[in-house]
Order: C-alpha cells, then structure tokens, then sequence
C-alpha cells in the first residue's frame, strides 16, 4: 500500500507537467502519429494501430515511457526528449543519450541474451527507442518492497554481470576493438556528468539539491561531510570511475532498472553507458540491495525476508566469481593474459594467482561504490520510493540513521572487504544499534 501511495502521488505531479517536445511524442496521439510516419515500426502493428492503447508508464527521472499495445502486438516505446523529467522542464538535454542506451542494450544482449531485452528501432531523429514489452515482470525494487522473493535473480543478474563485463573487458577484446568502444561510449558526456555530480560529489560536498530527514539525520550528514578520510575514499572511487576503462558499465544498475518474475530477469535502461572499474555496476546493484534490507521492516518485512536480502547479495557475488572465473578459462583472449600466451603450466598457474587478486579488488572497489550509493540516496538529490514512501518521519529517520551508519564505517574502514560475508555481517550488526 506504501507503494502505490507513493507511486499515485509521483504520477500526479508528472502528469502536471508533461510539455510537448520538439517532435510532439511526447503524449499518446503524438506518438501514435510518429509510429503512422515510421515504416520500420509500423509493420509490427498494420492496421490495429488505430486501435492501439498508448499509456505513459514511466516513473523515471529523464524520459517517457510508452506502452503500446494491440490484440497482437505489445512494444515499449522510450522517448528522451530534450529535458531532463525529474527538472520538470528546466535542465536541458542532449537527446542523443537514447542513442548511448540504444547500442548498449544491442551489445549486453548479444552477450547476456536471456537478461536483456530486444530492441526492434532506434531513431534517433526523433530520439525514439522501440523495444520488447516485457510481462508479466515487475519492477524489482516495487516487489522487493512488497516482499517478494525472486529466487532466480542472484543466478541471473550475476550471469549477466559476468558476461556483460568479463566480454567488454581487454581479457576478451582486442585493444584496437576495445579502443573503438571505450572511445564512443566516451561521448556519453552529459550522463556521465549526472552519476559523477550526484553519485560522488554534492552528497559528500554538499549542494542546494540535496535533501534529507531534518533534523534527524543534520548531525550524520555534517560528520560524513567533514570526515577527512570519508572524503578521501570517495574521491578515489570517484577518480577510477572518471579514468579506469575496465569494462562497459550500465551505468546506472539498481532494482529499478531490473525487471523480474520469480523465474525470470530482465535488465533495462542502461542509457547511463560507460567504460569504468567493474565494482561500479556490482555496488551499484549491492547498495540498492542493502537500501530495501534496512527498510524493509518499515514496510512490514520480516526478519526472514531481510536475511534472504543479505543471502541474494552473498549470493550475488558469489556466482559472479565463479561465472568470471569460467570465462576466464574459457574466453580469455583479448589484449591481455590471453590463454594461448600463458597455456603453459608454470605460467597457468600464476595467472589464476592473478584472477584471485584481480577479483580481490574488484570486490573491494564494489564495497565501497555501494557505500556511496547508501549515502547518496539517503541525503542527496534521487532518493529512492523504499524510503520516500515512509511517511512518519521519526520512523524513517531510524532506519537511514542505521543505513547511513553502516556506509560511513565501510567508508572509514581502512581494512578491506575480504569476503562478502564480512559486509553483510557488518549490516546485520548495523540493525541492532
């Protein structure tokens, strides 16, 4: 019920606000006359596009989401229009950034084709994307929030971490291949601009966006602000999003980018698209995980329910270890390390010594994006609907003041993460204070 609260008085206020863009699709008849003009998306609907039902569905930050259907057909239809929807009109920007997540989610799902949907037509004239309807799937953070249980997506969302990031890395590409990707997906520059402001910067440094539960949390944010070695972990995590090109990143992974039934995952939205440290996208999602864990009793979850969150995270990064390590047996013929070079037994074996220390950081960049992601979307500008929802602010403040306790000690750590099971360890123990 929290969430459809939340969700009734999101689409209120959006609703208020919905101008035409410069290529009015940005209602439902607009658009219905931009596919009538569309050749390549016409022929999925012929006829029946006159009597096709167009609803608006998004509940995002940048863009509108269609959802056309007809007795045959059902199609999602994303538009970026040439404003950013969280600004309500007042940011601009480049409608290009479809285009960034129109060739992103051709290559994860070329890599990861059970986990990512297809896309039928990308215009960028008109920055439409066209791409699979899927259903009967939910948003991962609304069933979360709800209680559900997804005993698939660890498996799932590991097997495309693993593929998505091990086949973009130089373990697999060549350089010159890797060097053309790094360099177009290095035009991302306005996204990328957002996730370095918002995800590193003005939660840590302080900005007029940011917002939190006053006066409950003034005392913690004043600390994580002014602690000198919070900020400087911050900063070299920032530092290696801005100049590590490990592999392609999503950009934006957490359970409202997933889309899943008990048996099924999807990953949507990776308009945020970027070479950066592989821990990125891993503690992107780890950190949205941990947000529904310390929350989830607000919204009546059980003590059951909230271990089977830590679990989905232990789990989570175990699979990728081990699925990395498979294409590490199997695949490994990029730029570097490649299999043929070191096939010989004295040689085999210092290469898997390297893989363990590789994954080592990996894990410990990871724990450390997932503390930002904590912080971030507790005091900054994005919040998340888990706790937006929670109206009693008293109540609220007592679970962030646990979150937000348990991502400043990782980021004041100066012992790293070792094994997963130690961070999880260190958020069960945060919910006893």
């Amino acid at each position: 019920m929290l969430w459809i609260a939340f969700e009734r008085t999101y689409r209120d206020i959006m609703t208020q606000f919905s101008p035409q863009d410069n290529n009015g699709v940005s209602n439902s008849e607009g658009l219905r006359g931009h596919i009538a003009a569309q050749p390549d998306l016409l022929v999925h609907f012929g006829a029946d596009l006159d009597v096709a039902e167009i609803s608006e569905i998004g509940d995002g930050n940048l863009n509108f989401i269609f959802h056309v259907r007809t007795p045959k057909v059902q199609m999602a239809i994303k538009h970026a229009p040439s404003w950013s929807r969280i600004s309500r009109g007042t940011r601009a920007l480049t409608r290009d950034r479809l285009g960034f997540e129109a060739r992103a989610l051709r290559l994860f799902r070329e890599l990861a084709p059970l986990h990512v949907p297809t896309v039928y037509t990308y215009d960028a004239d008109a920055s439409m994307l066209a791409m699979e309807f899927i259903t009967p799937h939910e948003i991962l953070r609304k069933g979360l929030m709800a209680g559900q249980e997804y005993p698939d997506f660890a498996d799932h969302i590991s097997t495309y971490l693993a593929n998505c990031l091990f086949n973009t890395s130089d373990f697999a590409l060549k350089p010159s291949d890797k060097r053309q990707l790094v360099a177009e997906f290095s035009r991302n520059v306005e996204l990328c601009e957002i996730t370095e402001r918002l995800v590193f910067t003005d939660a840590f440094v302080g900005s007029d966006d940011n917002r939190w539960t006053r006066p409950q949390l003034d005392a913690a944010v004043v600390r994580i602000q002014s602690d000198p070695i919070v900020r400087m972990r911050v900063e070299q995590l920032k530092l290696d999003f801005l100049t590590r090109t490990d592999a392609l990143l999503h950009g934006d992974l957490h359970t409202g980018s997933i889309m899943a039934t008990s048996d099924e995952t999807f990953v949507i939205d990776p308009e945020f698209a970027v070479f950066g440290p592989m821990g990125f996208d891993i503690g992107m999602m780890i950190g949205n995980l941990l947000l529904g864990f310390f929350i989830l009793p607000a919204h009546g979850g059980s003590d059951a329910q909230r271990e089977n969150i830590l679990n989905t995270i232990e789990t989570l990064w175990e699979g990728f270890v081990q699925k990395f390590a498979t294409h590490w047996q199997k695949n490994r013929d990029g730029g570097v390390f490649a299999y043929a070079n070191f096939a010989a037994p004295v040689l085999s074996g210092a290469t898997d010594a390297f893989l363990h220390s590789y994954l080592a950081r990996v894990l410990d960049d990871a724990v450390g994006y997932a503390a930002v992601e904590v912080v971030r979307r507790l005091i900054g500008r994005a919040h998340v609907p888990e706790f937006d929802a929670i109206k009693d602010d008293d109540l609220r403040a007592r679970h962030e003041a646990q979150a937000f306790q348990f991502a400043y000690n990782l980021l004041r750590s100066e012992e790293n993460i070792n094994a997963i099971g130690q961070m999880t360890a260190q958020a069960r123990a945060a919910c006893t204070v």
